[in-house]
């Protein structure tokens, strides 16, 4: 047996990721045919069903451009259906759900974001970045409080079964926290959760305020495993969407808009500092990673240098530069390991930035070489939450059983160094390094020892939490 401080999810999405699972599965699926059986099959076991949603497509489900409403029309014209991209930064609807949002009649013009239209003007279904996504999650119906605490219990038993005690939940709106406070209230919640309220350019002040009242309603709580000690701001969207932020013009020779101007990104990392919270920057392209830099930069220079623990999630495209910059600032990189492997994302990845660029991807040793803390997390929804997949996919750079070619190995490190990231780097990022002591795992494996492409196999046999025995396996 092999025993350790325990796995920390350092950049994912619980609640997120339990709503969606109350629809149908359709993330094992890889034709069109096979999806759409599987909503009609859904529609038809559940004839109450008033909105369908659910996750998650891959880029290689049809040729691109290749979905559309109609395809959503044939399986219901009076339910809305939703359906997330595997990246959760794009979804694809039914004409239900357009006109459900008004799309069909009003067509609005969105900064940073895309409702997709034919040439008649019309919108395809496709829709990419949450201002666009949210004309149409605005008129979905609002879970309730009860379903949302049984949407965090599967969540929590998902992760225990992984060897999780602890993740940073990287995306809170209003009617979320209550779930979170009244799960810790009833002595439910058995793994440690950090809440990061989102901050929008659009309306910041407010947004912060609400941060401040979420923070205020933890600590009256008292309850040692929630927090609320972060902020989440998003720098720009993703490769897919032609949205992430780089230097170097797409493939096509656009380039994507900035969500935020520096000067504004300066002022609410100031005032968010100043309020005693740790920033979360959702940063994937270059120019994105190094705009957060400067913002962080900026609080330095303003506010001195502390032990602020800045967190730069994802930084898929990152500078020699920057690497060297982030280290000078303390700045932790939370990466996605699972990622780091060939396949469709990747392939979608290089027909939009080109394929030097793509092969580029994923710069973990090379962080860790340059002296940057680096974490570790899944982002959930997006990929598994299971840590032993993305140990495995860091040491390897390949998905489990894949027969494609590593993407660029050169960036692989050791179990050691993953298992590190996976945990006692997580728990610094988090801050909870001075308790990362009482709380462990068990695997049935040694996975700094055993053949790297064993790692995924090895087994979770316990999980405790500040100090009690939390989750075992049957």
């Amino acid at each position: 047996m092999f025993r350790f401080t325990g796995f920390r999810d350092g950049h994912c999405h619980p609640l997120f990721s339990a709503r969606e699972s109350n629809g149908p599965d359709i993330g094992g699926l890889s034709t069109l045919a096979e999806v759409q059986a599987q909503l009609a099959d859904y529609l038809v076991a559940n004839p109450a069903c008033e909105w369908l949603d659910c996750g998650s497509f891959t880029p290689d489900l049809v040729p691109m451009g290749g979905l559309h409403r109609s395809l959503l029309d044939t399986i219901s014209t009076t339910v809305p259906i939703v359906v997330h991209a595997a990246d959760h930064h794009s979804i694809w609807v039914n004409s239900a759900a357009l006109r459900a949002a008004g799309l069909l009649a009003n067509m609005p013009s969105i900064a940073n974001a895309t409702i997709e239209v034919d040439s008649a003007g019309v919108p395809t279904g496709i829709i990419r970045e949450w201002d666009a996504m949210k004309l149409v999650y605005a008129h979905q119906p609002a879970p309730s409080l009860e379903s949302d605490i049984a949407a965090i219990l599967r969540a929590q038993e998902r992760l225990l079964a992984g060897g999780i005690v602890a993740v940073q939940e990287a995306w809170i709106d209003q009617g979320m926290p209550e779930s979170y406070l009244e799960c810790a209230a009833r002595g439910e919640l058995k793994i440690r959760v950090n809440l990061a309220p989102r901050i929008d350019v659009a309306d910041w002040p407010a947004n912060l305020n609400f941060a401040k009242a979420t923070r205020s309603s933890v600590r009256n709580l008292g309850n040692e495993l929630l927090t609320c000690n972060t902020v989440k701001i998003f720098i720009d969207g993703v490769i897919g969407s032609c949205t992430a932020l780089f230097h170097a013009p797409y493939q096509d020779g656009s380039k994507a808009s900035a969500i935020w101007q520096q000067d504004d990104l300066n002022a609410l990392a100031l005032a968010a500092d100043n309020a005693g919270f740790q920033l979360h920057f959702h940063a994937i392209g270059d120019a994105a990673v190094d705009q957060a830099i400067s913002a962080i930069d900026f609080l330095d220079q303003t506010n001195g240098f502390v032990d602020r623990r800045p967190v730069i999630a994802h930084g898929e495209a990152v500078s020699p530069e920057a690497i060297t910059r982030a280290r000078q600032l303390g700045i932790v990189f939370c990466q996605q390991p699972a990622w780091a492997t060939d396949g469709a994302s990747l392939d979608q990845a290089r027909d939009v930035i080109g394929v030097d660029a793509a092969q580029r991807m994923y710069p973990i040793a090379s962080l860790m070489a340059g002296g940057v803390t680096v974490s570790f997390g899944s982002d959930w929804p997006v990929s598994p939450p299971e840590p032993l997949l993305g140990l495995q996919t860091a040491v390897t750079r390949m998905a489990p059983g894949s027969s494609l070619k590593p993407l660029n190995q050169y960036e692989a490190i050791s179990a050691s160094q993953a298992l590190v990231a996976y945990s006692l780097n997580a728990a610094f990022q988090l801050g909870q390094e001075l308790v990362a002591g009482q709380d462990w795992v068990v695997l049935d494996t040694d996975v700094t020892a055993c053949a790297p492409e064993e790692i995924h196999r090895a087994r979770v046999l316990e999980v405790g939490v500040a100090g009690r025995l939390v989750w075992q396996a049957e």
